[in-house]
């Protein structure tokens, strides 16, 4: 199979060393920069070519630039009729569906979007992680096999998407892997204000994120969770959200999880009926009662 990728990303490049070493060739390589695209093409020794250039040489296309280049350069290509009849034609962006390779379909390509779940901090991050990550195949049906296959060749695991659902996938990985940042983040930000050094935060508080994961991983959710609210202990809330009483958003953020995690508690079956009524009357009435010293804070 001959493929091509336009964008020398972390993804686009990790993808195209771990396809090339599963025996695919690589017939060329184009970017939005000359570096870029010249230091992916001496690793994989392929050409640095235009895009049009790649897509006629190429059995199956990545598009692998920016989400917000994909469609352009899908339309740019097609401009030079590039695309040809049975051609893959592929992106991996989690946000964007299928669609946004419209103008290669029109041409007769089949276009898939294939999303892996993972994070990539850097291409030898991208390398490492890849293998045994999920992807989400979402498109062209007649492309599902090949998607599948590729995905076996990457050694990750499948699923198929319809397309509107993408947003919602979407929105689901940000919430797990960037907002889990921004969540340790509000949790570093608390100690802050505890008098906990910055220093001691983040190493301090690791272990117990780390075995929190493991946890999940063994257990599963909900028989992960553990903590005030699985036990259903609200003097404890009720303590924790009058420490919160100056920090609004940090209060904001604990309020809107506690209440995610009560439906949680049910579920394990660790609360009663009753003590979850109470647990979310507690949660979702805090900060209304309090509106006039969040208020207050905000403005200082």
């Amino acid at each position: 199979m001959r493929i091509g990728f336009v964008g020398a990303g972390k993804v686009g490049s990790a993808v195209a060393l771990l396809l090339q070493r599963a025996g695919y060739e690589v017939v060329g390589v184009a970017s939005r920069t000359w570096a870029s695209a010249e230091k992916l093409a001496s690793q994989l020794g392929c050409p640095v070519l235009p895009a049009a250039e790649v897509s006629r040489r190429a059995e199956c296309l990545f598009i692998t630039t920016s989400d917000d280049a994909i469609a352009r350069v899908a339309a740019e290509i097609a401009q030079e009729g590039a695309f040809h009849a049975g051609q893959f034609v592929l992106h991996m962006s989690g946000a964007l569906t299928s669609w946004a390779l419209e103008p290669a379909a029109a041409q007769g390509a089949i276009t898939l979007s294939l999303h892996p779940i993972q994070s990539f901090a850097t291409v030898e991050k991208a390398l490492a992680l890849i293998p045994g990550s999920y992807f989400s195949i979402e498109g062209d049906e007649r492309g599902y096999g090949f998607a599948r296959k590729l995905v076996e060749d990457l050694e990750g695991y499948s699923f198929f998407l319809d397309s509107g659902a993408k947003v919602l996938y979407h929105a689901a990985a940000v919430t797990a892997c960037n907002y889990l940042v921004g969540l340790l983040g509000c949790s570093m930000q608390m100690l802050e204000a505890a008098g906990v050094p910055e220093e001691v935060g983040l190493p301090a508080f690791l272990p117990l994120v780390t075995g929190t994961f493991e946890n999940v991983r063994a257990l599963g959710i909900p028989g992960a969770l553990t903590g005030p609210i699985a036990r259903g202990d609200i003097g404890t809330l009720e303590k924790h959200l009058a420490a919160l009483r100056g920090m609004p958003r940090q209060l904001a953020v604990y309020t809107a999880l506690g209440l995610v995690t009560v439906d949680i508690a049910l579920a394990k079956g660790t609360v009663s009926r009753e003590q979850a009524a109470k647990l979310r009357s507690l949660l979702e009435s805090y900060p209304t009662s309090n509106a006039a010293t969040l208020t207050e804070t905000s403005a200082k």
